[in-house]
C-alpha cells in the first residue's frame, strides 16, 4: 500500500511467484502497458528481463492465502482479510467492464544479490572483468532508452540474481521495472524528463539568464488528445542526440559513435509489424491508442536509425563468396537511404598483424555501385604471405554530401576469412 500505486504478491496455480501492479488511480492503464511493451522491446534487443505480461482477471479468482499480511500505515504490518482487498481493489480505480487490469511480474529465478552499478566492478562476482562504464551494453543503452523515454534508468532499476547451485552458479544481470517509459508517469506529469537531467545546471541557467523568454524544448510536448491510455510520448520534440536520463549515467555518458552504431544497428532492425506484435501485447482498449504507440515508436525509430546511420556509415556484415568480398549497406537495405542513390569506393593494402601495410601501401581508390568488391581475379590485388598476411579492404559512401569516414575490413589469405573491422 506504500507508493503511488498499491501492489500484491502472489501464487498461482502453478505455484509461481508474481508481483501484481496496478497504475496510478488517476491514470488507469497507461503505465502498466507501458510496463510491458518496454519489457518486451528490451527483451527483444537481448536484455535479461523479468517476464512482465497485462493480466485481466475477476475478483472472485483472488483469494487471500493462509498467513497473509499488509502494511497499514500507523498500525504496521497486520493479517490481511476478504475485506482489506476488497477496499485496496476499489482505491485502484481499474475495475473496467467487470475485471481488474495489472501488470504481473514474474518473480525471477536464483537468489537476489542486489542492483549492480553503472560503473566499477562486482568485487564479489570473479566473472565480473570489464568495468560497467566501458560495457557497450550499458553505452548503447542510451539509444534504447532514448528510445522509449527510459529516463529512470537509476541503479536501483537493475538487479542481479545468484542462478544455480551454490559454488557452481553464476549471476544473471537483469533490467527491471519499465512502468516510467513510453511517457508514463506516477501522479503528476513531469515533462522535462528525457531533456534534462534531475539536476542540469545549465538549462537551470538558462532559464534564469533569458526570464523565461526562451522556450525549453519539452514545452510543446504534450499527451494525444482523447487517449487517455498514452502518456507525454511523441516524436515532435524528440531530440536523438540530446536526450538525458534523469539521474547521470556512467556507461551512458561513455558512449561513442560505434556503441551508438551498434544500437540503431538493433533498432533498425525492428520492422513495424514487429512493433505491432508487442504492442498488441499490451491490449489497449481503444484501437487508436494501439496505432499511436507504433507509430510514435516507429518514428522515434527512425530519427535515431538517421541520426547514427549518418554520423557511422552503415556498411557492414562483410564476408567472402567465392572471388569476392562483399558487404551491406543497412541504411539502404532497412529503408533510410534511397536505393540506386549511393555510390562506394575502396582501397585495398597488405598489412601485417598490427594492420599497418605492406612496402607497396594502399592501391588507389576504385568507385563503384555495387556492394561487391572483386578481389581473387584482380591482379593488383595486394598480396604478401610473409610479413603482411592480411588484406585491409577499406570502403567509403557517398550519398550526395561527400565521402564518409572509412570501414575498414580485414581477411587472412591463410584461411580466407574476415578477421577483424575497423570503424
Amino acid at each position: 500500500t506504500a507508493g503511488v500505486t498499491p501492489g500484491f504478491r502472489i501464487k498461482d496455480a502453478r505455484g509461481d511467484v508474481w508481483l501484481l501492479k496496478f497504475d496510478p488511480p488517476q491514470h488507469p492503464g497507461m503505465t502498466i502497458r507501458s510496463g510491458v511493451i518496454t519489457n518486451l522491446l528490451f527483451h527483444a534487443i537481448g536484455y535479461n528481463v523479468p517476464v512482465d505480461r497485462f493480466v485481466k482477471y475477476k475478483r472472485e479468482e483472488l483469494h487471500v492465502g493462509e498467513g497473509a499480511r499488509m502494511k497499514m500505515g500507523r498500525f504496521g504490518e497486520v493479517e490481511m482479510t476478504e475485506a482489506n482487498l476488497d477496499s485496496v481493489l476499489a482505491a485502484t480505480n481499474h475495475l473496467i467492464d467487470g475485471e481488474y487490469m495489472s501488470l504481473a511480474s514474474r518473480y525471477l529465478d536464483g537468489i537476489p544479490i542486489g542492483p549492480f552499478d553503472d560503473q566499477g566492478r562486482r568485487k564479489d562476482d570473479p566473472n565480473d572483468r570489464i568495468p560497467h562504464e566501458d560495457r557497450r551494453e550499458l553505452r548503447g543503452l542510451a539509444v534504447f532508452a532514448a528510445w522509449v523515454n527510459h529516463f529512470d534508468t537509476k541503479m536501483h532499476n537493475s538487479l542481479d540474481m545468484y542462478v544455480g547451485e551454490e559454488g557452481d552458479g553464476y549471476l544473471k544481470h537483469y533490467l527491471i521495472d519499465f512502468a516510467s517509459t513510453l511517457g508514463g508517469y506516477g501522479d503528476l506529469p513531469v515533462r522535462r524528463f528525457g531533456f534534462e537531467y534531475g539536476f542540469d545546471v545549465f538549462p537551470m541557467t538558462g532559464r534564469m539568464l533569458t526570464l523565461g523568454f526562451v522556450e525549453d524544448r519539452w514545452i510543446p510536448l504534450q499527451r494525444p488528445e482523447g487517449l487517455d491510455e498514452i502518456g507525454l510520448f511523441d516524436t515532435a520534440t524528440f531530440d536523438p542526440g540530446k536526450w538525458k536520463a534523469d539521474l547521470p549515467h556512467s556507461g551512458m555518458a561513455n558512449m561513442n559513435r560505434r556503441d551508438a552504431y551498434w544500437a540503431s544497428k538493433i533498432l533498425s532492425a525492428f520492422s513495424d509489424d514487429d512493433l505491432r506484435v508487442i504492442v498488441d501485447q499490451a491490449q489497449y482498449r481503444d484501437p487508436a491508442a494501439a496505432d499511436f504507440m507504433v507509430e510514435t515508436l516507429a518514428g522515434r525509430r527512425d530519427l535515431l536509425v538517421k541520426y547514427w546511420f549518418d554520423r557511422v556509415p552503415p556498411v557492414d556484415f562483410f564476408s567472402l563468396e567465392g572471388p569476392a568480398m562483399t558487404f551491406h549497406d543497412l541504411g539502404v537495405e532497412r529503408g533510410y537511404s534511397p536505393a540506386g542513390e549511393t555510390l562506394y569506393r575502396y582501397r585495398l593494402a597488405a598489412v601485417d598483424r598490427d594492420r599497418r601495410p605492406g612496402p607497396d601501401g594502399w592501391t588507389d581508390w576504385t568507385v563503384t555501385s555495387s556492394t561487391s568488391i572483386p578481389l581473387l581475379d584482380d591482379p593488383g590485388v595486394p598480396r604478401d604471405g610473409g610479413r603482411h598476411p592480411f588484406l585491409a579492404v577499406e570502403v567509403q559512401l557517398d550519398r550526395g554530401k561527400g565521402w564518409s569516414a572509412s570501414t575498414t575490413a580485414y581477411a587472412s589469405f591463410e584461411t580466407g576469412r574476415i578477421v577483424a573491422l575497423d570503424r
